[in-house]
């Protein structure tokens, strides 16, 4: 605060505005005119800057650092015994809409043993069964899984309860969509066929391999020509091979499926 002085008195000066003056106190954390004028709306400040007080000036460097430096805060290891006192006095102190609370060593046991045949994890959720699971669901050929010995029967149960009943899901794929979210950000998946998600060459068994993020208020066309350059595009597909117009907006759960058809319309 020792230099607001100054700054003032050379606001005041030049009879520069509140966007001119912050900017160049900004610059050398990578601002643009756009990210100040964002900075004040997001403050909700009407007060001329040479009537800021201390805590105006606080609260707009606040909003700035939310502006420019948007942050998710992935709170991992919520598999430890003593995760909900450490989780209770964090969750204190920010936002909420901020935290996530994550187990990474969770997800990348279930991604393995699902890679591996041993249990059917859907990445994301609480949702993972083994071979006596769907055995007693009805399948009598337990889907194919392989049997799980003792000890990683016993870690999946114990993984089930501290992990994915508590909090319903390890928290990893949530951290990467509240991200997305925090920066305005659609994520797109580009397939080959809309029925079957497949993507890659023909023969290839990948789902959703690719992910690409857009802005908010892009239009397939806009989606197109990230994804597929300067190719012609005769049409695109969304859904149930159904197709969309390269005008139509993409959003989540909106067009956010996408197969590109090469050629002269």
């Amino acid at each position: 605060m020792s230099k607001w002085g100054g700054i003032k008195r050379r606001h005041i000066a030049i009879k520069a505005t509140a966007v001119e003056t912050l900017q160049n106190q900004f610059s050398g954390y990578g601002s643009t005119t756009v990210t100040v004028q964002r900075t004040l709306d997001r403050s909700g400040v009407k007060e001329p800057l040479e009537e800021w007080s201390d805590e105006t000036i606080e609260h707009i460097v606040n909003c700035f650092i939310d502006e420019k430096f948007p942050t998710v805060i992935a709170l991992n290891k919520i598999d430890h015994p003593d995760a909900d006192k450490n989780i209770a006095k964090i969750a204190k102190m920010q936002d909420p809409n901020a935290v996530v609370l994550c187990s990474a060593i969770s997800e990348i046991f279930l991604r393995k043993m699902a890679k591996q045949g041993y249990i059917k994890y859907v990445e994301g959720s609480e949702f993972v069964d083994t071979r006596e699971d769907l055995i007693e669901q009805g399948d009598p050929t337990g889907g194919g899984l392989k049997e799980l010995d003792e000890k990683n029967r016993n870690r999946i149960e114990n993984l089930k309860d501290m992990v994915l009943y508590r909090f319903g899901s390890t928290g990893v794929v949530q951290v990467l969509s509240k991200a997305a979210e925090l920066l305005g950000l659609v994520p797109i998946f580009p397939v080959r066929n809309t029925s079957t998600f497949s993507s890659g060459a023909s023969d290839s068994k990948f789902v959703f391999r690719d992910c690409v993020l857009v802005k908010k208020g892009s239009t397939v066309g806009d989606v197109a020509r990230k994804v597929m350059g300067d190719a012609p595009i005769a049409f695109v597909e969304g859904i149930g091979n159904m197709r969309v117009s390269e005008d139509d907006l993409v959003a989540v759960g909106k067009n956010d499926i996408l197969s590109f058809k090469v050629g002269r319309a």
